[in-house]
């Protein structure tokens, strides 16, 4: 289930979020730590076989509905760089690039459930040259009306770990939701480490004369930092209130949800290794999804 959501609400609710990002295309060699410089052009070119400098944009076959993946049926997109960053993973000096893609003949991508298809590969330099260490072209989607998410951020995943932090938030019916998505470099592919609801309102439906109840709720997102283990552990606190369970009249009310989910890296990927207290309505779809208790 997709669920679309306006950043507006939620902006100041999330507490494990990041600001946008808006990043010049050319790196310097003093940016890049090195001798030689790689910049946006080169990093394309080498994920995607091409790239039109004038446009900034290369052209790749890639699915174009997230159900689609792995890919049942590709189309040609066109691909535009979203986010790009230095890192340290494992002790190396890395250089991540994130992109994000449409179908290059439909410009009417422009639907409320339009979500771009965002890849993801790591670069590392050997000698004198930058090689692709690990890349995904079709990690997953996100985004909506054709548009990528904007709050995108590099964060520790371990003492010598890191990934990137998308938060993608949008708006349906009323409904305001924020999705956690972790982007994991993993034996030569990026995974989709991580996809879990951290905000859900209805501010813009709800009522307190009688309609929709209102509620709000969030979770807080934590690292547990220790130094003897290679990925750290993940802890998801939820707070807040939900829509009741039943729909009878007289539990017509908002009920108050308190939870925690503790998650622990496994294969590539993070996954449950506990969880305590209230699951909200729209966290049933991903238990279901995924087998959650």
């Amino acid at each position: 289930m997709r669920i679309k959501c306006s950043s507006a609400p939620l902006a100041a609710m999330l507490i494990f979020t990041s600001g946008c990002h808006r990043q010049s295309t050319e790196l310097s060699p003093e940016q890049s730590g090195t001798n030689e410089a790689l910049d946006i052009a080169q990093a394309m070119k080498m994920l995607y076989g091409n790239y039109d400098a004038k446009k900034q944009t290369s052209v790749a076959s890639l699915p174009k509905e997230k159900s689609g993946f792995p890919a049942t049926g590709e189309e040609q997109m066109t691909v535009r760089p979203l986010f790009h960053a230095f890192s340290n993973d494992a002790g190396a000096h890395n250089f991540l690039l994130v992109t994000y893609a449409v179908p290059a003949s439909d410009e009417s991508y422009e639907c409320h459930a339009c979500a771009p298809t965002i890849g993801m590969a790591v670069f590392s330099q050997k000698g004198m040259k930058w090689m692709i260490d690990a890349s995904n072209r079709a990690v997953t989607s996100a985004g909506e009306w054709g548009r990528p998410p904007t709050d995108i951020q590099l964060v520790q995943i371990g003492p010598n770990r890191q990934a990137v932090k998308i938060i993608d938030v949008g708006q349906g019916n009323g409904e305001t939701t924020a999705v956690l998505y972790l982007l994991i470099p993993w034996n030569g592919t990026v995974n989709l480490g991580l996809e879990r609801i951290v905000a859900d309102d209805d501010k813009g439906a709800c009522s307190s004369s009688g309609g929709l109840p209102c509620y709000a709720n969030r979770r807080t997102v934590r690292f547990i930092r220790k130094s003897k283990i290679e990925y750290y552990n993940l802890e998801l606190k939820l707070s807040g209130t939900d829509l009741p369970v039943s729909d009878a009249a007289a539990s017509r009310r908002s009920r108050k949800v308190n939870g925690l989910e503790t998650l622990k890296f496994e294969d590539g990927k993070y996954v449950q290794a506990s969880r305590q207290g209230d699951l909200t309505n729209v966290d049933r779809v991903v238990a279901e999804r995924e087998g959650l208790k």
